[in-house]
């Protein structure tokens, strides 16, 4: 085993043309010391064929397993967790597209900290979307976010590098999630309750199609609804919150609220008057920012208590202004969101907690 190497496990179901361009991106773009650990799962015999061919790439550390059947994306990922003995690991659809130095700059965030447990790159599944713009040139101005990091709750499983140390802790993805949705999730929770971290980061690029094998399952929708109940049973659901901040003075228990709350997987909307000062220093991506306008911060809180219930609703509003929280209070029954004013950390997440175990 080299020291510093990684093993990429891909596994494919068809969608051969996706799968060449998959490889193709990875042989191209990967400078760090790696090996492809591919999992055939039960495809057709096209794309068989052609990943038999693969073996025969001059230069190519190919290990090849061939599962005659289609056994889901959680065993297959299993299956290449298993047959790895690299230091990383890193887990990749085939429906991604690697850019120049994607994995160099991934392992390099790894390597800055040993409670890094799991690093995303930048995606168009985290919002940094290319357009129309190539691929590469669209990475390439990602350089200047290198070694920077954004907090995940949790890891999206496209393209997701693991430290060794993490498997040997908690062992692989659950099976019980069957085909596939939740598992990385899942994954993600129990890394962070064995006090590992779990970042983005920001100067790598890999490109997503999404879901591109998930679509041809006839069942995807029951499959997902399935391990969704699965995962809020054992985890609890996202809680969405909006805090209303009008005034200096209480950065310390904003940072405090909001830190909690984004790290256990909860939505956290900081409504921020006009003029004052971001209070969080932690670039987490469950904090979100909206700026209000100062003159009108009360009507401009009030709307976006009654934008947000007919888009993704807010459960509960929180604000430290005893007079916003009258105001928001006696509108309950037209917004439908629960109203604290200047809650502590401990009781917040309490009322949260309960919230997320009605599902």
């Amino acid at each position: 085993m080299k020291k510093n190497s990684c093993d990429i496990i891909i596994p494919v179901w068809n969608a051969l043309d996706a799968t060449v361009e998959c490889v193709n991106s990875i042989i191209e773009h990967t400078h760090y010391p790696y090996r492809l650990i591919i999992i055939d799962n039960g495809s057709g015999k096209e794309t068989r064929d052609w990943l038999l061919r693969l073996k025969d790439k001059p230069g190519l550390d190919l290990q090849l397993i061939r599962n005659e059947e289609n056994l889901g994306f959680v065993k297959a990922v299993n299956q290449g967790m298993r047959a790895s003995g690299a230091p990383y690991l890193c887990l990749m659809n085939n429906d991604t597209v690697a850019a120049s130095g994607w994995l160099d700059e991934m392992a390099a965030v790894m390597e800055t900290d040993p409670a890094i447990a799991i690093v995303n790159p930048s995606s168009n599944t985290f919002g940094q979307d290319p357009g129309g713009e190539p691929i590469e040139d669209y990475a390439v101005k990602l350089k200047r976010f290198t070694a920077q990091v954004q907090e995940l709750y949790a890891s999206r499983g496209f393209c997701m590098l693991i430290r060794r140390e993490l498997i040997n802790k908690i062992g692989f993805f659950d099976e019980a999630f069957n085909i596939g949705y939740f598992e990385e999730t899942d994954f993600s929770f129990r890394a962070q309750r064995a006090n590992f971290r779990i970042v983005r980061a920001k100067g790598a690029y890999v490109y997503h199609k999404e879901n591109i094998s998930f679509r041809e399952l006839k069942d995807n929708k029951s499959i997902f609804a399935a391990n969704e109940k699965l995962f809020f049973k054992r985890w609890g659901r996202p809680v969405r919150i909006g805090y209303f901040i009008d005034r200096t003075g209480s950065r310390e228990r904003v940072e405090e609220i909001a830190e909690a709350m984004a790290k256990k997987g909860h939505q956290i909307f900081i409504f921020l008057k006009k003029g004052l000062d971001w209070p969080i220093t932690l670039d987490h991506i469950n904090i979100r920012r909206v700026d209000l306008d100062g003159l009108f911060f009360g009507l401009g809180s009030i709307y976006s208590a009654f934008k947000r219930k007919k888009k993704k609703k807010l459960e509960i509003l929180i604000t430290d202004n005893k007079f916003l929280g009258g105001i928001l209070s006696n509108l309950k029954a037209l917004h439908k969101s629960e109203v604290m004013v200047s809650p502590d950390a401990d009781n917040l997440s309490r009322r949260v907690h309960e919230i997320s175990q009605v599902f």
